[in-house]
């Protein structure tokens, strides 16, 4: 979507240009996931520091906040995975080294926030466990300071932010500190069957372009095409393309996922629009035998 909507505005029809740009919105997702989970890994060096600091100035404290970062075990758990360092490592993202501020905030943010005052005063398995989903979900998923980070480094991360955070608190929520393969991590592989998909989808959105505004014009009641938005025009294309060519899935999940990135990227009213459309498209193309699904349940 986003790379139509650029040859949209820009006029860049080239289709290498556009799946390089595809290739490489993918594989800064997965980037994306690393730098926030390595967070933890930021954060907990941060409070060693600290640490340091206070034998060196001789005030440490018998529940003195770097203590209770230092010896959570889920915190210790992601800070010390060998393979979020390995990623970062390979893919030079070097981020929370320079941009250290952010640490410093990050760290501030944990240890005067009310969960980590409740915290001091018990400890369990339950409660480690808890202190971690809180301090993602307080400290990192809710910070406008990090969102504008984000949107200043990448263009594409802010629309992967919320697909990212939710997984990470999952995985925060579901791991098991005592075996460290339950921590699946993502691999990125560029010839995954969801990136080929990608770019499938879009060259034959670029190289049918004519023929698939060809289906929608007369097929959208008391509205001409200059009036549709430019992003409900570009989910109507890219829709149809699915109906027409990818025999393998079902015409409802089409139609459904489409509503659903109206709502997120388009107009109040798009998702509607976007239903009322696509539904009698699928009625006509299926009276006129042009949807060739392949299997059971797919029409």
């Amino acid at each position: 979507m986003q790379s139509l909507y650029s040859i949209s505005h820009d006029g860049e029809q080239s289709l290498e240009k556009q799946v390089f740009f595809f290739k490489e919105s993918v594989k800064k997702s997965y980037d994306l996931y690393y730098l926030l989970i390595s967070l933890f890994k930021s954060v907990y060096s941060h409070a060693q520091r600290k640490k340091i600091l206070e034998k060196k100035l001789q005030y440490e404290l018998s529940n003195s906040p770097t203590d209770k970062i230092l010896k959570n075990p889920y915190f210790k758990f992601f800070a010390q995975n060998k393979n979020i360092h390995d990623y970062l490592k390979k893919s030079k993202l070097n981020n929370w080294e320079t941009d250290s501020e952010y640490i410093n905030q990050f760290y501030l943010d944990l240890i005067n926030n009310q969960f980590h005052k409740d915290y001091l005063i018990g400890v369990s398995d339950e409660i480690d466990n808890k202190f971690c989903l809180n301090f993602y979900k307080e400290c990192i998923a809710s910070s406008d300071r990090l969102y504008d980070y984000l949107e200043d480094n990448q263009l594409t991360w802010i629309d992967d932010l919320p697909v990212v955070n939710t997984h990470i608190l999952k995985q925060i929520k579901s791991v098991k500190i005592e075996n460290i393969k339950s921590l699946d991590l993502p691999s990125f592989n560029i010839d995954s069957e969801e990136t080929k998909f990608g770019i499938e989808l879009l060259a034959n959105i670029i190289s049918k372009t004519d023929s698939l505004e060809t289906e929608i014009i007369g097929k959208t009641p008391n509205w001409e095409s200059d009036r549709i938005a430019d992003i409900d025009f570009i989910l109507l294309k890219m829709a149809i393309s699915e109906l027409l060519f990818f025999n393998e899935i079902p015409v409802r999940v089409t139609i459904n996922e489409y509503i659903e990135i109206a709502k997120d990227y388009s107009t109040p009213k798009s998702n509607i629009f976007i239903n009322g459309v696509l539904d009698n498209i699928s009625k006509d193309f299926k009276v006129k035998g042009r949807l060739n699904k392949e299997g059971r349940g797919l029409l």
